[in-house]
């Protein structure tokens, strides 16, 4: 179970995007849990099963049946930004740690990190709720700035020792991820697409592929996101 965390605006559904995309290529069967109404995976329901789901309300309990299916191999969860403590409320009232445990799962956050303090608040919390139960993926998303100071003094030593990885989501120029996003199509499929210059289709295509080396090349991130 794959569970994208961090604050609003940080670039969790981009990841949520790509990350479907190399489970389609390596012929993973992955079954997707949306919090946002937005639609924003709405491109991707033909690649993968995408269901909309409240985490404030019931109804999380088909994350539990799916634990026992046959044809999922990978659990993708998109949790709301914002919303740490009730996430960690969730978790803990849910027992979802034991019942990943019973049924043989592993669980994985990913989460997105920006220049900003928040992110690392975010981080810190979900670490402490988790411990040593659950493996850290933190992706520095270069977006929002070429740096992470407040990342590399404040937790990145200790995310290490305990196990977590870093992967890479290069910079896409605004312009360039806006036409990406307006063609309504799986990111990859926006390189075949004229509709947007050759000139932009380029560069979109080598930030997939630089996210995807990024994985990849990522023995940790390779086996906590279940491509192994």
């Amino acid at each position: 179970m794959v569970i994208t965390v961090g604050d609003s605006r940080i670039g969790k559904s981009t990841v949520i995007k790509l990350l479907i995309e190399i489970y389609q290529l390596r012929g993973k069967k992955i079954k997707v849990y949306d919090h946002d109404n937005r639609d924003r995976l709405l491109a991707y329901k033909e690649l993968a099963v995408i269901e909309r789901i409240d985490f404030f309300n019931k109804g999380t309990d088909r994350i539990f049946d799916d634990l026992v299916a046959d044809d999922v191999d990978i659990i993708l969860v998109d949790m709301p930004g914002q919303y740490i403590d009730k996430i960690c409320q969730y978790i803990v009232q849910s027992e979802l740690l034991e019942a990943l445990v019973e049924y043989e799962w592993k669980l994985t956050f990913i989460q997105p990190i920006s220049h900003r303090v928040d992110c690392i608040d975010y981080l810190n919390q979900i670490i402490q709720t988790t411990t040593n139960n659950a493996n850290y993926v933190v992706v520095k998303n270069y977006h929002f700035a070429p740096e992470f100071r407040e990342y590399e003094s404040k937790i990145r030593k200790n995310l290490l020792m305990i196990g977590g990885t870093e992967i890479e989501l290069a910079a896409l120029h605004r312009n360039h991820y806006q036409a990406m996003e307006k063609t309504g199509k799986p990111y990859s499929q926006v390189c075949q697409n004229f509709s947007i210059i050759l000139f932009w289709r380029s560069f979109i295509f080598q930030w997939i592929k630089n996210f995807r080396n990024s994985v990849i090349n990522n023995n940790l991130a390779i086996k906590y996101l279940g491509l192994d």
